[in-house]
């Protein structure tokens, strides 16, 4: 009996680690994002027209932070 719940324990804090890692990286490895709500009402267009899966730029993008 001692050892299913030594087992339990052990798969539930490797989730736990698991988890917090991942969340640490996403939140490390994030940059700020410069994309506004007001930029894509002053241009008339969703955000998607621009954005891939944001912050990531599609060629349209680029191409607007290239001349702005």
């Amino acid at each position: 009996m001692r050892n299913a719940q030594t087992s339990v324990l052990r798969r539930a804090v490797a989730t736990t680690s698991a988890l917090l890692l991942a969340g640490a990286v996403i939140v490390i490895t994030a940059g700020q994002s410069m994309a506004t709500p007001a930029i894509a009402a002053k241009e008339k267009k969703a955000c998607a027209a621009c954005h891939t899966a944001p912050p990531a730029l599609n060629d349209a993008g680029k191409k607007y932070k290239a001349s702005h």
